[in-house]
């Protein structure tokens, strides 16, 4: 084959296959283009569906009395005027493997409560919650809406069956063995205080008890500090306190760190060595180490030592009438 047309193969190769690859990222980028428009539609359909049960069962209801012109003035300007819609986060969704739908069901709630507008009946509640549902929590879902149960026409029905079904843990229980196991260990009070502060909201414990909880999960530096001092009756004011302090330890521990490791910062002279205390400087050089000042084994004290010589007695044998150099036991050893 000739190397001109092996090129020219490779260069054309070479931009199909670069016209393949924008293509598939146009397909990708109309894919996802898709999908936001679907969600858009499902979540208008939904408020219209909402917004149509609403309309229906006004009208299945017997009209009311007509008031006074007076008084319907104020209730008509009442009823047409709308709160704003608060921005909020969609639920996450939920597939119920982690056995704890509270989380998943208080979002839900706050969009209810504060976008009602969009969710004006029982239906449309519920309808909401079931579009955040995926594998298993969307299938049983699924199953309750198609055969046309009647707790997907009441709110308070769908989430009791709900939280049947996928709350598997006990709140109070769980968050009471936790609180028993929670330690401080080497994190800032502050840390161990949020982790603390969660768990006793959801036990049913007594104030007493959280404060002596508290109190045995704290690191053994704290509980040395707080030992002498009165405590707070309060379990806040005895986590203020806890942290105060431990503010305060944290920052002696960098003005030590700073001190250490700036020039000087050792504290003076290095401490001197136990030889060096202990020696006793030697009077006369020309005498040998093992025989000055002794008495029969190691060398006289700088005390020992004047105090023979105010008391005028040998530093060798320790008796009076001559001085160490005529000492005759040291001649003698000589």
């Amino acid at each position: 084959m000739d190397p001109a047309d092996a090129d020219s193969s490779r260069s054309e190769f070479s931009s199909q296959e670069k016209v393949l690859r924008q293509q598939e990222e146009q397909m990708n980028y109309l894919r996802r283009g898709m999908l936001e428009m679907a969600n858009r539609q499902e979540q208008q359909l939904i408020a219209i569906g909402g917004r149509i049960d609403q309309r229906a069962q006004q009208l299945q209801q017997p009209s009311p009395v007509q008031p006074s012109s007076s008084a319907s003035a104020p209730m008509a300007a009442s009823q047409t005027s709308f709160a704003p819609t608060v921005p909020l986060a969609r639920p996450e969704r939920f597939s119920g493997a982690s056995g704890d739908c509270r989380v998943f069901i208080t979002q839900c709630e706050l969009n209810f409560e504060l976008q009602a507008a969009a969710y004006p009946t029982d239906r449309a509640k519920v309808a909401f919650i079931v579009s955040h549902l995926t594998d298993r929590a969307a299938a049983w879902a699924t199953a309750e809406w198609q055969r046309g149960s009647a707790s997907c026409a009441s709110l308070p029905a769908f989430l009791e069956a709900f939280t049947q079904v996928f709350q598997h843990t006990r709140p109070g229980r769980e968050a009471a063995r936790a609180l028993m196991r929670l330690r401080q260990g080497r994190r800032r009070v502050a840390d161990y205080a949020i982790d603390f502060r969660t768990l006793a909201a959801e036990s049913a414990w007594n104030p007493s008890a959280l404060i002596d909880a508290f109190l045995e999960g704290l690191s053994g530096e704290l509980k040395d500090q707080l030992a002498p001092l009165d405590l707070p009756a309060t379990l806040e004011g005895l986590i203020a306190l806890a942290i105060r302090i431990d503010n305060r330890l944290q920052d002696r521990r960098r003005e030590r760190r700073s001190d250490s490791s700036s020039p000087g910062g050792g504290g003076g002279d290095p401490a001197p060595h136990l030889s060096d205390i202990f020696s006793v400087p030697i009077e006369n050089p020309t005498l040998p180490l093992e025989e000055p000042m002794c008495l029969g084994r190691g060398l006289l004290s700088s005390s020992e030592r004047k105090r023979r010589m105010t008391a005028g007695e040998c530093l060798y044998c320790g008796k009076r009438g001559h001085f160490c150099k005529d000492c005759p036991k040291a001649t003698a050893r000589h």
